[in-house]
């Protein structure tokens, strides 16, 4: 039964319900609190949705849901903009909150239409490449606060762990091969 109310659901539609599992342990997430499910039609997470009433909800990514009402590819304007304001409206009538993954390209504009940084309160963006274990993430939009605040993390077995003193820790640097100073201990 799945009508009680539960903390988060996260829809995957990029990768399987093995893989997410997988990463879920290592991070070491606690299950009871996490339903995922394995979607692209926004009509099915909109009917888990009602069903499931989390009070946060991720779609990962938005740039692979469609809705039936349009007859555009995933990730057109028509598609992207028809998803994203429904997934909205539900989130505002249900007060839950709601995270929408999308994709950035190389030059980091948000992959196919630009018309989603428009619909949404928040937009923060994870910059970092495969050749770092570091990552930057940064506020670009920001409705109800700053912008252009920014947290460096390590990335690490375990997932994001916060840079302390990011700047005067590079200032400090030592040559000591076996010691980042970015990593806290």
């Amino acid at each position: 039964n799945l009508s009680h109310q539960m903390d988060s659901l996260y829809v995957t539609g990029e990768e399987s319900l093995q893989q997410v599992a997988l990463r879920a342990k290592r991070l070491g997430l606690v299950a009871e609190k996490l339903k995922m499910f394995s979607e692209t039609r926004l009509e099915a997470i909109e009917l888990i949705v009602q069903q499931v009433r989390p009070r946060v909800l991720v779609v990962d990514s938005i740039q692979v849901v469609s809705t039936d009402a349009i007859e555009s590819a995933p990730g057109s304007v028509s598609q992207v903009r028809e998803c994203a304001a429904r997934l909205t409206r539900l989130a505002k009538q249900t007060g839950m909150v709601l995270f929408l993954v999308g994709h950035v390209t190389k030059e980091g504009a948000i992959a196919g239409p630009k018309v989603l940084e428009h619909m949404i309160d928040c937009f923060i963006m994870l910059e970092g490449g495969n050749d770092s274990k570091y990552r930057i993430l940064r506020g670009q939009k920001n409705r109800f606060g700053a912008v252009n605040e920014l947290v460096v993390c390590a990335m690490t077995e375990i997932g994001l762990k916060e840079v302390t003193n990011a700047y005067a820790k590079c200032l400090a640097r030592t040559n000591d091969d076996h010691h980042d100073p970015l990593v806290r201990e």
